[in-house]
C-alpha cells in the first residue's frame, strides 16, 4: 500500500506551514520490503506495450483486519499500463476462489486474455 517517508512529512508538514514533532515509528513491512532477496530468473527483456498481456501478481498480509474480516490482499499490475488491481481475502486460500472469475473479468476489460502472469511463488508465511 505504501506510505511516505518520515523527511516527506516534515517537508509536507513545512510546506502547509504545520509544526510536526516526534520521530515515526519504523514501519516493519517496509523493512522487510527493502530487504535483500534471492534474484528471480529474468523475465522478457522488452515490457509489453500491450494492455492486458503481462501482469505481475502478489499477494500480502496486513498486520491489521478489515472491517470485513479479511487480513491478505491481492495485488496485479498491469506491466503495459501499470493498472493496479486489488482483491481482498479473508484467508490466503480464498484466491484460489477469486483468481478464476478476476482472469475473466480481465478478458472482458481488455477483449483478450491474459497471456503472462509473473509471481514470487507466495514464499511469504
Amino acid at each position: 500500500m505504501g506510505h511516505p517517508a518520515e523527511e516527506m512529512v516534515k517537508l509536507t508538514g513545512n510546506y502547509m506551514k504545520l509544526s510536526i514533532r516526534g520521530k515515526m515509528d519504523n514501519c516493519e513491512n517496509c523493512a522487510i520490503g527493502k530487504m535483500q532477496q534471492k534474484n528471480l530468473e529474468k523475465g522478457p527483456k522488452e515490457k509489453s506495450s500491450k494492455p492486458g498481456f503481462r501482469f505481475y501478481i502478489d499477494i500480502a498480509l496486513s498486520k491489521f483486519t478489515s472491517v470485513g474480516g479479511s487480513k491478505f490482499w491481492f495485488l496485479a499490475v498491469d506491466e503495459a499500463t501499470h493498472m493496479k488491481f486489488s482483491l481482498f481475502l479473508k484467508q490466503k486460500s480464498d484466491v484460489k476462489e477469486k483468481f478464476i472469475p478476476f482472469l475473466k473479468g480481465l478478458r472482458d476489460m481488455y477483449g483478450r486474455r491474459v497471456d503472462h502472469i509473473r509471481c514470487d511463488n507466495a514464499g511469504e508465511k
